[in-house]
């Protein structure tokens, strides 16, 4: 892998670890309010400490797989940090740059989800498959992982995750749903109303701008595309697509989260094309 992408993912995710110890230890009433993310935190080190083990190696194949773990690993401390640290949201100034963007409404006002039962159910099952197509790469290229294409493939899915969160850190927000368009608790089909009960267990309240939904899924595609997998990628690009639009008919981001996601996607997938291992 590219050694600034796993040494500008390594800072970040520090970063993310020294602000979850520090929340915790300014108020241990977190290691039972919120006790699932806090068990993270073990974990995180761990995975932490075997990144830069992997990295003093002279065999460094599994270094793309360990740090795409320790990015998952570190996610449930943003809602800690969140919780705790953060004072301030960017949820009224993008939703000022989306009513800007798009004749005075944001993206998400648009569209009502309560009202389309069938629709929400293709959307939602859309956005689960989110965490197939992740997965799943993520498993392919762990196979292949000491071909150079492996190592593409890291770098590009990184530097994603590098950006995102440093954007969560600077642009916190909890996103429509948990902010001007709350769920009105009614309709949006069988599947579409499990899933959002769901979201609303696991929202962070920090992790909206960019859209890594939009980005990872856009990314994925292409390069499983452009990696010869075209029959893969031909069945993918409207499950892509239908978890794009997800993330704006169910309210959790903003169309600039979605644009920022596309453009993301796009340095990624080139830098990914020209970076060398």
């Amino acid at each position: 892998m590219n050694k600034r992408i796993i040494w500008a993912f390594l800072a970040i995710a520090t970063w993310i670890l020294l602000l979850g110890i520090f929340a915790i230890a300014k108020d241990f009433s977190l290691l039972t309010q919120y006790a699932k993310e806090c068990a993270s935190l073990p974990v995180a080190l761990g995975l932490l400490f075997a990144n830069i083990w992997c990295y003093c190696k002279t065999e460094r194949t599994w270094q793309g797989v360990y740090l795409f773990a320790l990015s998952w690993a570190i996610f449930p401390l943003l809602k800690v940090i969140n919780h705790a640290l953060i004072a301030w949201h960017a949820d009224e100034w993008l939703t000022q740059l989306d009513q800007f963007s798009w004749q005075g409404k944001i993206l998400p006002a648009y569209f009502s989800y309560e009202n389309h039962e069938i629709l929400t159910d293709i959307l939602a099952s859309c956005y689960f498959c989110f965490y197939v197509l992740v997965i799943g790469s993520v498993v392919l290229y762990a196979n292949k992982r000491r071909t150079q294409m492996a190592q593409l493939f890291f770098n590009g899915l990184l530097l994603i995750y590098v950006v995102g969160y440093v954007g969560y850190l600077s642009l916190p927000a909890a996103g429509p749903a948990f902010y001007s368009l709350p769920d009105t608790g009614t309709g949006g089909g069988v599947i579409g109303r499990q899933l959002i009960n769901i979201v609303k267990q696991g929202v962070t309240g920090m992790d909206v701008f960019p859209s890594l939904h939009t980005a990872l899924s856009l990314f994925i595609t292409a390069f499983l595309w452009r990696d010869g997998y075209h029959k893969i990628a031909l069945v993918l690009l409207p499950i892509s697509t239908g978890i794009v639009i997800a993330t704006i008919f169910l309210r959790y981001h903003y169309g600039i989260d979605v644009l920022s996601g596309m453009l993301l996607a796009g340095v990624a997938f080139y830098y990914s094309r020209a970076s060398q291992p």
